[in-house]
């Protein structure tokens, strides 16, 4: 779905990718279907090896700390990961303040400006009303 280099990162890294999504979906304190659904998507996406994904789906009931999975990663790859984060923390409809935290911290690893995080969160806005539009065309 998306061009870019994730898939060419290490297991390990791709690992860590994961874990950040579960943290974010778990951020709220409330895991729903569409945030798991995502998840497993985007894990699929960059072809994380199944053993590694049986890995990442135990942090469902107990997520690996933030800090944890960013700890030491470049902030290129980090930037993918916030991407990522964004649209997970999205799926549900709304962001919850303990998600935004999460990604204002993401954002300082990735060394982003609070500028471009605020032109992300409207860009994934942006896709989710597009991708409801082809679906309204549908109906009429």
């Amino acid at each position: 779905m998306f061009p870019d280099g994730l898939v060419h990162r290490s297991p390990q890294e791709l690992v860590r990718y994961a874990e950040v999504l579960v943290f974010i979906a778990a951020a709220d304190g409330e895991l729903v279907r569409e945030e798991i659904a995502i998840i497993e998507a985007m894990m699929g996406r960059v072809m994380l090896h199944p053993e590694s994904r049986v890995t990442v789906r135990s942090g469902f009931e107990q997520p690996i700390p933030l800090e944890q999975s960013l700890a030491d990663l470049e902030p290129a790859l980090v930037r993918y990961i916030l991407r990522d984060a964004a649209l997970v923390a999205a799926v549900d409809g709304d962001y919850d303040n303990k998600e935004l935290r999460a990604l204002r911290k993401i954002a300082k690893a990735a060394e982003v400006s609070t500028a471009q995080l605020s032109n992300l969160l409207d860009w994934v806005a942006e896709g989710w009303n597009w991708f409801e539009k082809g679906l309204n065309l549908l109906e009429e």
